[in-house]
């Protein structure tokens, strides 16, 4: 957890910009586990913005050689430094930074047995299962998921931000 208190939560479940204090904050604890892990993965993006960069130069070079970085965020930029969209490169030091843009597709039976037991997982937690009364549906209005997809119930309108 970064020693710094702030919300990251911005509209409709994405990532807002962090404060320069929080940035900080995560690039001195961030460098400090750099230097123990074998694999970073990256997912940060901001709507409509390029990627922040959340692993600099001088993280990558404390990695140990065999370390790899995937950046899943390549296509907007990265948020590693030196991510090069769609290519593997090697730093100087022997850490890999995989950029690729097209993971889905390279994944493509992994990819669709993640999005359908995604799409279960939240049919099953709106189901019956959670009043144990077959037919029963008990909505939880405060589950982020349910918020973001709910557009009606009972005639009002939920969505947007209701």
């Amino acid at each position: 957890e970064v020693p710094f208190k702030e919300d990251g939560s911005g509209a409709g479940g994405y990532a807002k910009e962090m404060s320069d204090g929080f940035k900080a904050a995560q690039a001195a604890m961030m460098l400090e586990q750099a230097k123990e892990v074998d694999i970073i993965i990256t997912t940060a993006l901001i709507p409509g913005r390029k990627a922040p960069v959340l692993v600099g130069q001088e993280m990558l070079d404390v990695m140990r050689p065999g370390s790899v970085c995937v950046d899943l965020a390549a296509e907007n930029g990265g948020n590693v430094a030196q991510t090069v969209a769609n290519e593997v490169v090697e730093t100087s030091n022997g850490v890999k930074i995989v950029g690729y843009t097209d993971l889905p597709s390279r994944l493509a039976a992994t990819s669709s047995n993640l999005f359908g037991n995604n799409v279960a997982k939240f049919i099953l937690s709106i189901g019956p299962q959670t009043t144990k009364e077959k037919g029963i549906y008990q909505i939880d209005f405060d589950d982020d998921a349910v918020q973001n997809m709910l557009v009606s119930h009972e005639g009002e309108a939920r969505w947007p931000d209701k």
